[in-house]
């Protein structure tokens, strides 16, 4: 079953009867919905639901020079950032993630045209010592 018990209106008191159970799926609801929302702002929060809302450049150039400072989101840090862009605390997160999936692309991508040229580089030696290996032989 979805039930929880309910201690905090019970009466106190030692024998039974002193809790009750709640079996209303809206309690954990409501209790995700705390998790993701901010104190700040909290009934915006519940109407925001369904609606992406892109990040305005000034943010999205605040969080690009913190995420040239450290690449990794402490909690304290995370809900700072949101504070000084208006944003809840998820979605500095979100967008956190979202960069270092981006710059991990980007690197793999540097990383393979490095290698890339360096194969190139190795593979036209090889050829270069076969043909001079060849001309050798025929010598």
């Amino acid at each position: 079953t979805n039930s929880v018990v309910d201690f905090e209106n019970g009466g106190g008191g030692g024998g039974g009867g002193g809790s009750r159970v709640v079996t209303d799926r809206s309690f954990f609801q409501q209790l995700e919905k705390e998790e993701n929302c901010g104190d700040d702002d909290y009934e915006a929060c519940f109407h925001q639901q369904g609606k992406k809302r892109r990040l305005s450049s000034e943010q999205v150039q605040f969080l690009e020079k913190s995420f040239e400072v450290e690449n990794k989101l402490e909690p304290e840090r995370k809900v700072q950032l949101a504070k000084d862009l208006g944003l809840q605390p998820r979605q500095v997160a979100i967008w956190f993630q979202n960069r270092r999936a981006r710059f991990k692309t980007k690197q793999l991508e540097k990383d393979y045209g490095t290698l890339k040229a360096s194969f190139d580089n190795l593979k036209d030696d090889y050829d270069n010592l076969l043909q001079e290996n060849d001309k050798l032989k025929e010598e």
